[in-house]
């Protein structure tokens, strides 16, 4: 099969990073977009490498649409394509109503929406000339189910459920698809502290009784941006482990240990 060009941003960490990898696995070019942390970025290129050798790191802001321009014109240029986009990159913090000023607002904003914005447009005119794209948003849970201190986060990302929607009628005509995944607690350096403080409760409400991992999420990216998928597009995918889908999931790995217990 004809090798395709990825990028990932915020593909060197955390779940990016297992994005990132994972697509190389699967035979493709990947350049793994990063903002400042060279140390993961190097260590996701060596890991890369072992699947993909031309795969490569970029450094890039999203939030900075001149960042994303250049980025994008220079693997485009390079190779003529860009086949595969996912817009992984994005900052999770809780922040309450009355603390909200301008600045935070602006600086989600900027990043978990403007940022996935600016790389579809940045990368629009390549896909078009292939006639071929395939893109994949991350939006969350949060976009459809309310938290405490989340309201700057939860908005950006319910605007991305939205974006990926009207994207996917917009650019269907040009042989791209566009859909979303929508991580539950996917156990990463962002999420750690969330989970040190409240993860034995939240834990409960996860019908696969755990925290996902950043392989958990790749697996269906790389669906998402596979050949395969050429006939999904316009969704927004849960990888959550059945966070929420039913009330008191435990309960049911309680009555199933009191069967086991009872040699049923």
């Amino acid at each position: 099969m004809e090798k395709k060009i990825a990028i990932v941003t915020g593909g060197t960490r955390g779940m990016g990073q297992a994005i990132s990898i994972g697509l190389a696995r699967e035979n493709n070019i990947v350049f793994a977009l990063y903002r400042s942390d060279e140390k993961s970025a190097q260590e996701t290129l060596e890991k890369m490498r072992n699947y993909s050798l031309e795969s490569d790191i970029l450094q890039c802001d999203v939030s900075n649409r001149s960042s994303t321009e250049r980025a994008v014109r220079e693997i485009g240029d390079k190779y003529g394509r860009i086949d595969i986009l996912v817009n992984n990159a994005g900052i999770f913090d809780f922040c309450f109503i009355e603390d909200i000023t301008d600045e935070y607002f602006d600086r989600v904003f900027n990043i978990n929406f403007k940022g996935q914005l600016h790389m579809i447009q940045a990368c629009i005119p390549y896909m078009k000339k292939n006639h071929y794209g395939r893109i994949a948003n991350a939006s969350s849970i949060s976009s459809t189910f309310a938290d405490c201190g989340l309201i700057a986060y939860a908005a950006s990302k319910a605007g991305i459920d939205m974006m990926t929607k009207t994207a996917a009628g917009e650019l269907a005509p040009y042989g791209i698809t566009v859909n979303a995944y929508a991580p539950g607690i996917i156990h990463t350096d962002m999420t750690d502290s969330m989970i040190v403080e409240r993860g034995d409760v939240q834990v409960k409400q996860i019908a696969l009784q755990r925290f996902g991992n950043g392989e958990d999420a790749a697996a269906l990216v790389c669906f998402l941006t596979s050949p395969g998928a050429g006939y999904i597009t316009g969704e927004i995918i849960g990888v959550d482990g059945g966070f929420f889908k039913v009330q008191n999931p435990y309960r049911a790995y309680e009555y199933v240990k009191e069967k086991e217990h009872a040699g049923e």
